[in-house]
């Protein structure tokens, strides 16, 4: 489930552990590291030198932080999540027409309806085919091809490997994103 963190590295900070181990894949890969936590008040600071950001993160408090940050910034945001045996991708990019990932999901669920992945437990391939798949649009966003899933929620069964596409909708009352795809707050 976190392919770049080994025994080896137990114990060890995961931006370490996961730089040493893309280093070992591809010593011509550059690294930034940031070892800090995701904030609203550094998360425009860090985004403002990227052309997109793709976010797995496993709460809803730095989703929302990553979506306000990427609007403002104007930057895509290559969206996926996990629960269980099942997984969601989504590119939310208002600046070309699509929602935010507030349009879609204004506040969080309540804790009994998605729990966190410690409570609640992850197949462990879930995320490798679900980060995959956020590998993908990033690579058709950065070089300008294929059809992005901008307006679009792609869910994913682990249990049945069967796939479910829905269109999803700006919403012109979204308190993050105006009409225009700019920050609103």
């Amino acid at each position: 489930r976190q392919i770049l963190h080994t025994t080896k590295s137990v114990g060890e900070k995961k931006v370490k552990s996961a730089a040493a181990a893309i280093a070992e894949l591809n010593d011509k890969v550059a690294t930034k590291l940031y070892d800090e936590r995701l904030t609203a008040k550094n998360a425009g600071k860090i985004f403002k030198d990227y052309d997109l950001v793709l976010d797995g993160s496993d709460n809803f408090e730095t989703r929302y932080v990553v979506n306000e940050a990427c609007v403002k910034s104007g930057i895509p945001l290559v969206h996926g999540s996990i629960l269980r045996y099942t997984g969601q991708l989504s590119v939310f990019d208002p600046k070309n027409g699509g929602p935010c990932y507030s349009c879609v999901y204004p506040e969080p669920p309540p804790a009994e309806v998605a729990p966190s992945c410690a409570e609640a437990g992850v197949l462990g391939v879930i995320p490798g085919i679900i980060g995959t798949m956020q590998g993908l649009e990033a690579l058709k966003i950065i070089a300008g091809f294929g059809e992005k899933i901008i307006g679009k929620l792609l869910i994913f069964d682990g249990l049945t490997c069967r796939m479910k596409m829905l269109g999803v909708k700006r919403d012109v009352g979204c308190k993050v994103c105006s009409g225009d795809g700019k920050m609103v707050r």
